[in-house]
């Protein structure tokens, strides 16, 4: 399977359960960001240790969890920082974007600590304020089932913050492993 033509993110779920695609794709961004380097091999072993609890994965699962490292790798090296959160299309309930939301949050600061940010580079307030955020943004709920025009556009930009957010997150860590580097 071609990473730019993953599944949409039902089907995800169906094949990656218990694993929730939002959650994975943020602790990827997250990994990614702290060490773009990751391989293959890496992530797999990470799923396993890490998500499955060293449970063995099966090979649809494995092939298609190195479809998701083709396509977060993708995402974050695209020119045009095109890189968006992966989340169930803008027809589901709210609540389950909302929820899925949430979950990336969780995933991207779980990467991000996994892949041990930290040591890897200075980070600039906005982006240590972003993480605040995405703490807080982890937490969030939606209660109704009905979803008004008004929290449809909050929706859309916080989906859009978090996008512009791990960009900020991307380009510290970038400017910071080039400025460390010999020149």
């Amino acid at each position: 399977m071609s990473a730019a033509h993953l599944p949409p993110f039902e089907r995800l779920t169906c094949l990656l359960h218990p694993l929730d695609p939002a959650e994975l794709h943020g602790l990827l961004c997250g990994l990614l960001c702290a060490d773009p380097t990751i391989d293959h091999d890496r992530w797999l072993a990470l799923m396993r240790e890490e998500l499955a609890g060293g449970v063995p994965l099966t090979e649809p699962a494995c092939e298609l969890l190195a479809s998701l490292l083709e396509f977060g790798a993708a995402q974050l090296n695209a020119p045009d920082g095109s890189v968006t959160p992966l989340l169930p299309d803008d027809e589901a309930p709210l609540r389950q974007r909302t929820d899925a939301l949430g979950a990336w949050c969780q995933g991207l600061l779980y990467g991000l600590g996994l892949g041990e940010v930290e040591r890897r580079g200075e980070l600039s307030p906005d982006s240590r304020e972003f993480l605040r955020d995405a703490a807080e943004i982890a937490r969030v709920g939606f209660e109704t089932d009905e979803a008004s025009a008004a929290d449809e556009t909050a929706y859309a930009e916080v989906v859009e913050y978090l996008r512009v957010g791990l960009l900020m997150i991307l380009e510290d860590l970038r400017h910071s492993a080039a400025s460390r580097r010999p020149h």
